[in-house]
C-alpha cells in the first residue's frame, strides 16, 4: 500500500514537468510568431502607400499598403518595392528626389513601382524616426493630389521636420484631423516646424 505522503512528492513532480513542457509551448508559440511576422509595424521607419485624390476636393487617399521597419534603408527598400535600395550608411536626412525618385515623369509608373512623395520625421532637422509616404503615381500634378485626415498610430503631434518629393510643391501640416486649425505649408521642405511642432494631426500634398 502506497501511503499519502509517499505519493505527493510524485504528484508535485508531475505538475512540475506538465508545468515545464507548457511554458516550453509558450516560448516556441512567440518565437514562431515573431519569425512569421517581421513587419509587425512597431519598427522606427515606417511608410503607407495612398491612392490620389481630386486637388479641389478635401478627400481623403486610402491606405493601401504600409508597413514598418528597424531601419531606414529597408523602409524605402519596402516604400518603392526595391527599386531603391540605399546604403546602411545614408542618413534620412541625405536623400534627395533624385536619390528616391530618379527623375520619373510618366504618370502612371509600373503597378510594382512606387513614387516617394514625402517624409515625415520625428526630429528637427530631419532626424530620428521616420514615416514616408508613397503613390504608384508619379507624384502631384494638376489633376492628382493627396492626403491623409487621421495620422497613423504613433504619428499623431510627432512631426518636427518634413521634406516632399514628386513635384509635390505644397506639403500642408494641418493642426487637427481633417484638415482643420492652424496650418503649416512645408513647400518643399522644413527642417523645423516652428509653432507647429509636434502638432500634425492632418497632411495634404498639392502641385
Amino acid at each position: 500500500m502506497v501511503h499519502l505522503e509517499e505519493r505527493i512528492p510524485t504528484m508535485l513532480k508531475k505538475r512540475f514537468v506538465l508545468g515545464v513542457a507548457l511554458s516550453g509551448v509558450v516560448v516556441i508559440s512567440l518565437l514562431l510568431i515573431a519569425a512569421i511576422s517581421p513587419q509587425a509595424n512597431n519598427g522606427k521607419h515606417c511608410y503607407a502607400m495612398l491612392s490620389p485624390v481630386d486637388p479641389d476636393s478635401n478627400g481623403s487617399s486610402q491606405i493601401l499598403e504600409s508597413g514598418c521597419y528597424d531601419t531606414f534603408s529597408e523602409s524605402i527598400r519596402a516604400a518603392t518595392k526595391g527599386r531603391v535600395n540605399l546604403d546602411q550608411s545614408v542618413l534620412p536626412k541625405d536623400v534627395t528626389d533624385s536619390i528616391l525618385n530618379q527623375g520619373g515623369t510618366s504618370s502612371l509608373l509600373a503597378p510594382d513601382t512606387l513614387t516617394v512623395i514625402g517624409i515625415d520625421y520625428k526630429d528637427a532637422s530631419f532626424g530620428g524616426d521616420s514615416y514616408a509616404w508613397t503613390t504608384s503615381y508619379s507624384g502631384c500634378s494638376d489633376t492628382i493630389s493627396f492626403g491623409v485626415s487621421t495620422m497613423p498610430s504613433g504619428w499623431d503631434n510627432v512631426v518636427s521636420s518634413a521634406r516632399a518629393f514628386a513635384n509635390c510643391n505644397h506639403y500642408y501640416h494641418w493642426e487637427n484631423t481633417s484638415y482643420s486649425g492652424a496650418n503649416l505649408d512645408c513647400g518643399s521642405s522644413c527642417s523645423s516646424m516652428g509653432v507647429m511642432n509636434n502638432q500634425t494631426s492632418s497632411e495634404q500634398w498639392h502641385q
